[in-house]
């Protein structure tokens, strides 16, 4: 706690006048302190505004320089020189010695007593102190209602915003389990996760050039579940340090939470995301809840799609997975998948976490993602990530397939629509197959460049590297063994939907077999 110089010198009854150093009314006064030692430098911690009648003062010129120097390099805030007892006036070498070292130096008037100046300071120190007290009490509810709802990660951010700083929680690895400002570069931080496993001491504060920094334990009895570290580019506050001790308990008690307990809460949030998902849940309900659970929903939101042997086990690991990148797990397992929410930002995450549920299980599991969407939007948000899954399911399990990447491709992945398509295949080109291969042809071929280049000869002919009218040959023979009219948009259409599920089949299984053909 300080006081503000300028605060000191705007209160009108102490009646105090600025002689030197106008410049540093900006300083802070830790305390107000009386003292008439010819060198009182060896009793000041830094700070002080030192009040004093000269009554020690040497006569000698230099040394009175020399007094205000020693004071300047003790580090006081000012000096206030008390006028009317042993000097009539403040010496002129004082005014212009303070001037030289930058030193705030004060004329106090006789009927303003030192005590009168002490006694503003202690005052002010303890309303600032008294303020400090209300506003952590303020602040305490709301970090412990997000430790309810979001753990670890909500009461970091909690912290950092209300204290304005940068704050993560390392393990007793030394790494990040959560953070606030997610993606901020703070080199103080890079120092401390540098250090790696957790000290021993339960708190530390240390200063640098990137600001100052604060560790304080998590820790539970014996048991030593890491350190939360609190980064700020000012000087820490009482408030500062209340706060941070009283998130330290709540991130150790989240850690010391029964499973049954965090599995409720997992359940809570699994609920709130089939009420999303269905469309049945208010969207701002549906926010407050993220946001009180540390989920940042702002620019939107993904849902990731999973498919594999082990639902439940799926679902768990994925927490897993969540909980190392500082985020609530909201997850359900929806028509056979497990469904889980997304960032907007966090296309990434899902890429990774799929992999390492590949690592875990030695299989990859099938996963769609799918587009960013409103809160609003989940019940399409739940489609485009099933349709995804679709796609990945059809290609064995690859990389998580993104719905944003199938245009064009929604049929082919929708299981009854390509049961249907795969028939129709069979019975459109099933007999060009069986053409091809009992002449050595290409109407196959030659039918897929003639519908992907919209019937223009010129385009196909070029692209098959043949002469157009040898093209228009082989689609004579096509409309034959076809039985249909190539001239007509729905055939045509029918025919290319038909071409791509059997170059679906080819890319991920074994075509739809042809009828032999005949003699």
């Amino acid at each position: 706690m300080s006081v503000p110089l300028g605060w000191l010198l705007r209160r009108p009854e102490l009646r105090l006048k600025v002689l030197a150093g106008t410049r540093h009314q900006e300083r802070e006064v830790t305390w107000a302190h009386s003292i008439e030692l010819a060198d009182p430098s060896p009793w000041l911690g830094g700070g002080e505004l030192v009040l004093t009648t000269g009554l020690r003062l040497p006569e000698d010129p230099q040394a009175r320089h020399d007094y205000v120097r020693r004071l300047a390099d003790a580090g006081v805030a000012a000096v206030g020189f008390g006028v009317g007892l042993s000097h009539g006036r403040v010496p002129a070498e004082l005014i212009e010695a303070a001037e030289e070292a930058g030193l705030p130096l004060l004329e106090v008037p006789l009927r303003t007593p030192f005590v009168a100046v002490t006694k503003a300071v202690m005052e002010r120190l303890a309303e600032q102190q008294y303020e400090g007290v209300v506003q952590a009490s303020r602040i305490q509810p709301r970090m412990t209602r997000a430790a309810l709802a979001g753990g670890a990660q909500a009461v970091v951010r909690e912290l950092a915003v209300s204290s304005g700083t940068h704050v993560a929680f390392l393990d007793s690895e030394g790494r990040v389990r959560a953070c606030h400002p997610p993606d901020a570069a703070v080199p103080a931080l890079d120092e401390v996760t540098g250090q790696g496993p957790a000290v021993r001491a339960a708190a530390s504060v240390s200063s640098g050039p990137d600001g100052v920094v604060a560790v304080q334990q998590v820790q539970v009895g014996p048991r030593a579940h890491g350190r939360l570290v609190l980064v700020a580019d000012r000087p820490l506050t009482a408030v500062d340090h209340l706060l941070l001790g009283h998130a330290a308990s709540l991130v150790a008690l989240e850690a010391e939470k029964p499973v049954r307990v965090r599995d409720e809460q997992r359940r809570l949030n699994g609920t709130i995301l089939r009420l999303l998902l269905e469309g049945t849940i208010a969207s701002q309900a549906a926010r407050d809840h993220l946001v009180e659970a540390g989920f940042p929903s702002r620019d939107g939101v993904r849902v990731l799609a999973l498919e594999d042997g082990s639902p439940r086990g799926t679902l768990a690991a994925v927490g897993e997975a969540l909980d190392e990148r500082g985020l609530p797990l909201f997850g359900a397992v929806l028509d056979g998948a497990v469904v889980v929410l997304l960032p907007a930002g966090h296309a990434a995450t899902a890429q990774a976490v799929v992999s390492e549920l590949a690592d875990r299980q030695k299989a990859r599991p099938a996963a769609g993602l799918s587009a960013v969407h409103e809160l609003g939007d989940g019940p399409a948000a739940l489609a485009e990530a099933l349709s995804a899954l679709s796609a990945a399911r059809a290609r064995g399990g690859a990389d998580v397939v993104h719905f944003a990447s199938l245009a064009g491709q929604v049929l082919v992945t929708e299981p009854h629509t390509r049961a249907v398509l795969e028939s129709l295949s069979v019975a459109r080109l099933g007999p060009l197959a069986a053409y091809d291969d009992a002449n050595d042809t290409e109407l196959l071929a030659s039918l897929r460049a003639f519908l992907e280049h919209n019937g223009q000869w010129e385009a196909a002919s070029a692209h098959l590297g043949v002469h157009r009218h040898t093209l228009r040959a082989r689609m004579t023979r096509v409309q034959t063994l076809v039985a249909a009219d190539l001239e007509s948009a729905h055939v045509r259409a029918e025919l290319l939907l038909a071409l791509t599920v059997w170059q679906g089949s080819g890319a991920g299984g074994d075509p739809p077999t042809p009828p032999a053909a005949s003699a």
